[in-house]
């Protein structure tokens, strides 16, 4: 055996190490990111998948979405309760700050101002360039009755029952 051919199976050996741990830590970034996005949610909604989870970050401010399939069960209770089933639903379960807190549910359909109030939903959504079939489908949902949205300090949270989905979006 030639000492080129021992370093260059230490080379290959070592690359590969060093593919292997930069999938392994993206993987953790992916749940970690995953775990955050169900924890910023009141602990009443329950998610039953992800559909989209983007972000991007500046030194000081960000702006991102998550887009997440709410459970059958909740999905029936919005549907036969409606905004009762909301009222408690105001901090987020992981999270025990103001920042956190979610103002008193409203009723969609949004038109005007209050299109200003879930501003952070479509500005997310621009953010991470998601996909326009889905972002236009939350664009019609939320200007249709059936669903209910909430706003905290930098971000809204919306529900669309009729959708199965969760939106929280937030910017700045």
């Amino acid at each position: 055996m030639s000492v080129l051919w021992v370093l260059g199976r230490l080379l290959y050996r070592a690359v590969l190490l060093i593919l292997w741990l930069l999938l392994l830590i993206y993987l953790v970034f992916k749940m970690s990111e995953r775990s955050d996005a169900i924890d910023s949610l009141p602990a009443q909604l329950e998610v039953d998948g992800v559909v989209l989870i983007g972000s991007e970050s500046g030194i000081r401010e960000g702006c991102g979405v998550a887009v997440l399939r709410m459970s059958p069960t909740l999905r029936m209770r919005l549907l036969r309760e409606g905004l009762e089933a909301l009222h408690d639903a105001r901090q987020a379960r992981g999270y025990t700050s103001e920042y956190h807190h979610f103002a008193p549910w409203q009723p969609t359909p949004t038109a005007g101002d209050e299109d200003e109030a879930i501003s952070p939903i479509f500005l997310g959504l621009q953010c991470v360039d998601a996909d326009e079939e889905l972002a236009a489908r939350i664009g019609e949902a939320a200007r249709a009755k059936g669903g209910y949205y909430s706003t905290k300090p930098e971000g809204a949270l919306l529900l669309l029952p009729r959708e199965g989905l969760i939106v929280l979006g937030y910017f700045g």
